[in-house]
């Protein structure tokens, strides 16, 4: 939410639309997210004294990146930190299931293959809260993402997923932010 002071504090959901796809698929609820912009400058000096001078500075290169965590686990983000594809697989009765045991009855189990998917690139929309009377909207247009540190299988705590990404540059810019009232 954004308050009163115009400071940002809580939450919200982060979406992914895959390149080439039209459906936003949701991320999760964001523990923690960022972005950060750099700029790489060529400097010129004057040397014309003893004592060399900045004369001019001009930006040659922008960087964009991002970093978010979730902690809700889902299909979708899983496959995306396991670098993955899901699908799915059937089973009838008599068939071993992959924990071993024996279908009772026909089932179908999610399937993830991992690393078959090691280039994850598509757009991210970050949803704001809607707690205050206004909410932040990020819009980024191209992101290529990869999973940050470990897959938590056996912890005591809630598991996150960490994430970081590149924010390329498109025709319309890094990224675009909205602050909406809400309920707009």
């Amino acid at each position: 939410m954004i308050t009163q002071g115009d400071r940002y504090i809580g939450g919200g959901i982060l979406e992914f639309k895959k390149s080439g796809e039209t459906t936003w698929v949701e991320i999760g609820e964001i523990q923690e997210a960022k972005i950060n912009m750099s700029v790489t400058f060529a400097d010129a000096f004057s040397k014309d004294r003893v004592q060399k001078k900045l004369v001019e500075k001009v930006a040659k290169e922008i960087n964009s990146t991002t970093s978010f965590s979730t902690q809700k686990v889902n299909v979708h983000n899983l496959a995306m930190f396991l670098l993955g594809t899901e699908s799915t697989e059937n089973y009838s009765i008599g068939d071993e299931l992959p924990d071993g045991s024996i279908a009772t009855e026909a089932t179908t189990a999610v399937k993830i293959k991992a690393g078959d998917n090691p280039v994850i690139e598509g757009s991210l929309r970050f949803i704001g809260d809607e707690d205050g009377a206004k909410k932040p909207v990020i819009l980024i247009h191209q992101a290529v993402i990869t999973p940050s540190g470990d897959l938590p299988m056996i912890v005591d705590e809630f598991a996150n997923l960490s994430y970081e990404g590149a924010i390329l540059e498109t025709d319309d810019g890094f990224y675009d932010e909205y602050l909406m009232d809400v309920g707009a």
